[in-house]
């Protein structure tokens, strides 16, 4: 599996335009924080129809409030690509996209943060991460949340581990 290392200046090491606005947690200890509510987990792990290798898990709170993640690592360039496509192409609801930078500054992926809509009230929100052949999802019923769980499982681990490997 390849897994895009955030650096200071990467769109997800940096603070993003919706987390400018005061939607997304402080800390990375906030965000655990917040996640820790979410106690009951089921997870699948699997392979898709083309072979594929995927994981998704679904937290739900005792209150009844949940959020999905997951991820899928495509074997084919192809494939990978036209489900890029597919996320980037869909423009409905899109309320950020963000070119994803690696150390030496090129462009290694991409960021796009979704709301989808009922009756004009934002019911869950999608964050789609998609590098080196691997889209990562984040499904969550508000922004704060969906936040949250991107800081607490994709940016604060990438900045951890870039940390140590500068020691």
């Amino acid at each position: 599996m390849l897994f895009a290392e955030l650096s200071a200046g990467h769109p997800l090491g940096a603070t993003s335009r919706v987390m400018q606005d005061g939607h997304g947690p402080g800390t990375c200890e906030d965000a655990v924080a917040e996640l820790a509510r979410f106690k009951n987990v089921s997870s699948e792990w699997g392979t898709t129809t083309e072979g594929d290798p995927y994981r998704s898990a679904r937290h739900s709170s005792a209150d009844g409030e949940w959020f999905g993640e997951g991820y899928t690592v495509y074997k084919s360039k192809s494939r990978f690509n036209k489900s890029v496509r597919r996320i980037v192409e869909d423009v409905e609801g899109v309320i950020e996209r963000t070119a994803l930078m690696d150390e030496r500054g090129r462009r290694s992926g991409q960021r796009v943060v979704k709301e989808r809509r009922e009756g004009g009230q934002v019911i869950r929100v999608d964050i789609w991460v998609m590098t080196d052949r691997m889209i990562r999802g984040i499904d969550a019923p508000s922004l704060k949340l969906a936040l949250a769980v991107e800081k607490a499982r994709i940016t604060c681990p990438a900045e951890e581990r870039r940390r140590l490997t500068n020691r």
